[in-house]
């Protein structure tokens, strides 16, 4: 139960300052005390207490050899830090997210929490966040929610992201995040969650006992809600006017549509699954099409991509010249003193921001060694999971038993594509290494995919071989 209400608090980024880094405050140069730190830390601490003082069990780091030279890495990264103590709460933080996904892992190994009860929290959550977008932007401001964590938002407030419309400017919708393109990316998260409940529901009803009246019933009342909630999501992200969220969405939508159609099992769901997001889609394309026109015509001259590749240029010079890094947390702060920024012509604090890229983000703190060491981590994470969705058909198998291995893999693809949602956001963001909303979206997929790979290898070892 508390790891759930923990997961509802994932999107409210209420916050308290306790300490600045540097005399002015900044962003990315202080500390902070956010509410869903006070549940987070009572979760690990029921969890540490639970498996390691009452069932005195060790915990094993042997198969996450890449996790703890990671977090070693991070560690030697503060000695090369401008602020050491900057430096320190970064990787406590990073501390506390690496044990919440082992944590998370763990529980959902031992059958204490279902992944199909995270999907749903994440999609009700979805729903939730996406009717506070739609009302942000129709009231063009704030609804007052700042003990959520709602920012200050208005068309004519400094600092809050717009678009321009025939030269008037309109407010992207934020939810109770810190910027609509971590709005973007929860809600995507919620939308394929979406997708998995419908395919699933589905399913569950075609092998139902019941009267095929009944079976209509229920699956009608429940087809309701669930096209009701995706519809919702839909506009959500369109009013987040994230292009990234469009092209990623857009695109992995296609591949696990397509996937899906081709299974037997959820063929009917898949196909009535598509015509709905197609209609969906272009009813909304239509009643929005002079927002979408303007967001979707893109120009190297325009400040969003200016400034993103600037950040990115700074990131590779910083790299260049600090191989090791210059400490976890420290990107922006090195920057600021070196007067990188001011280099590329950027005087105000405000457009004093880590560089959009998380991959580049963490070669610059933790360095090269760090970011390579990271992309093994995933990398094997992924890989690890490759056989329970089939992996490639041996030579010696036809394609028909081939198929029959991936049939009952909905679950595992889903969890998949919140990886490659969040992976594919990194290429031009950094919320998923510098804010906590990001950062808790992203640990927590790695937690359920440890969890998941964890349980497939013991029950492969359970398995006795084939002869």
């Amino acid at each position: 139960m508390l790891f759930y209400l923990f997961l509802i608090t994932i999107p409210f980024g209420a916050r308290i300052l306790i300490y600045q880094f540097t005399p002015e405050f900044h962003e990315y140069e202080a500390a902070f005390l956010y509410a869903s730190d006070i549940l987070l830390v009572l979760f690990l601490g029921v969890w540490v207490f639970h498996s390691y003082v009452l069932k005195n069990v060790r915990m094993k780091f042997k198969r996450r050899w890449p996790l703890v030279i990671f977090l070693f890495l991070s560690f030697g990264s503060i000695f090369f830090a401008f602020s050491k103590g900057l430096a320190i709460y970064s990787f406590v933080r990073l501390v506390l997210l690496i044990l919440f996904a082992l944590a998370t892992a763990k529980i959902i190994r031992e059958g204490m929490v279902k992944i199909e009860h995270i999907l749903a929290i994440i999609a009700g959550s979805a729903v939730f966040q996406a009717m506070i977008a739609f009302l942000q932007f129709a009231k063009q401001s704030s609804l007052g929610l700042k003990f959520l964590g709602e920012s200050v938002l208005g068309s004519d407030v400094s600092g809050a992201a717009k678009i321009a419309v025939d030269g008037v400017k309109i407010l992207r919708a934020y939810g109770t995040f810190p910027h609509p393109n971590v709005l973007a990316a929860f809600l995507l998260m919620g939308l394929f969650s979406l997708y998995y409940l419908w395919l699933k529901t589905d399913a569950k009803f075609l092998n139902a006992n019941d009267t095929k009246k009944s079976i209509s019933r229920k699956l009608t009342f429940v087809s309701v809600i669930l096209v009701s909630a995706i519809f919702v999501v839909l506009a959500g992200l369109i009013l987040t006017f994230s292009r990234t969220a469009w092209v990623v969405g857009g695109l992995l939508t296609l591949f696990s549509l397509a996937y899906f159609i081709f299974l037997p099992q959820y063929r009917r769901a898949a196909s009535v699954l598509s015509l709905m997001i197609v209609a969906s889609s272009f009813a909304l394309a239509v009643v929005f099409s002079p927002y979408i026109r303007v967001r979707a015509a893109v120009s190297q001259t325009e400040p969003a991509v200016v400034y993103r590749l600037s950040y990115n240029k700074m990131a590779l010079d910083i790299i260049k010249k600090n191989p090791f890094g210059v400490g976890i947390g420290n990107q922006v702060l090195y920057s600021v003193k070196n007067g990188i920024y001011q280099k590329f012509g950027m005087d105000q604090p405000w457009q004093w921001q880590p560089a959009h890229n998380i991959y580049f983000l963490i070669a610059s703190e933790v360095g090269l060694l760090g970011l390579f060491v990271f992309l093994i981590f995933v990398a094997k994470l992924v890989i690890s999971n490759c056989p329970a969705v089939g992996g490639i058909p041996p030579s010696n198998a036809s394609l028909n038993r081939w198929r029959e291995k991936l049939r009952d893999k909905l679950l595992l693809i889903t969890v998949y594509q919140l990886l490659f949602t969040l992976l594919l956001f990194g290429f031009v963001d950094h919320f998923l290494w510098t804010l906590q909303p990001g950062r808790l979206m992203l640990w927590l997929i790695i937690g359920i995919l440890i969890g998941v790979s964890s349980a497939h290898s013991t029950m492969d070892s359970a398995q006795p071989s084939e002869g």
